[in-house]
């Protein structure tokens, strides 16, 4: 039988994730609450740097909240794009830092699949930092997350999980799509009306 907390936390991750590729705020409490609950499903799975990753995840989603209604000197902030080989040197740098905090865990701890869970964490807070600061590429740091998220979750057998973040693979290319298709207006000089941010 599928864990309610489980099911729940689901809910509101898909939620919010659907937000945030429309660029509306409520993607922020809903993914505070989806993440708040996140933690205990991870660590019920022995997933624990995926469940430490979830108290990080609400403090920069508390900073993301903040950045896109005040970030840009007071003012919402447009969608802007980083050099594609800095966030690839940054997520190499991450993965270097996961695989050795996976290798205490697998020495201290029970954990899981340490290796793999903790390159969801390194690349994770990559993703959420590059999405708080509206950075179209956090989406294609979000389909690798996603592509190790379905094979871990499902050797714990978190199908509900794993299901989910098979459909978050997709997402992240309709994110990126969306997210793309405004940075471009801009270049053409037309300001982004439908921007829902706002709401």
């Amino acid at each position: 039988m599928t864990d309610p907390l489980e099911i729940a936390a689901t809910v509101l991750t898909l939620i919010c994730v659907l937000l945030a590729v429309k660029r509306s705020l409520w993607q922020f409490p809903t993914g505070i609450l989806g993440t708040a609950l996140g933690f205990f499903v991870f660590w019920g799975a022995g997933l624990y740097s995926s469940a430490f990753l979830q108290p990080f995840f609400i403090v920069v989603q508390v900073y993301g909240w903040w950045y896109w209604t005040r970030g840009d000197k007071g003012h919402k902030p447009r969608i802007r794009s980083t050099d594609p080989w800095l966030v690839a040197i940054v997520c190499l740098a991450a993965l270097c830092v996961a695989i050795g905090a996976a290798y205490a865990l697998e020495q201290l701890t029970d954990a899981q699949m340490a290796v793999p869970d903790a390159a969801i964490f390194g690349l994770s807070i990559v993703a959420q930092i590059l999405l708080d600061r509206k950075r179209v590429e956090n989406w294609p740091v979000w389909v690798v997350v996603n592509i190790l998220s379905v094979y871990v979750y499902a050797s714990q057998g978190l199908w509900l999980y794993t299901v989910l973040y098979a459909f978050f693979i997709f997402n992240a290319f309709w994110g990126w799509w969306e997210w793309r298709k405004e940075l471009l207006s801009y270049g053409a000089g037309v300001d982004s009306a439908k921007d829902e941010s706002a709401a």
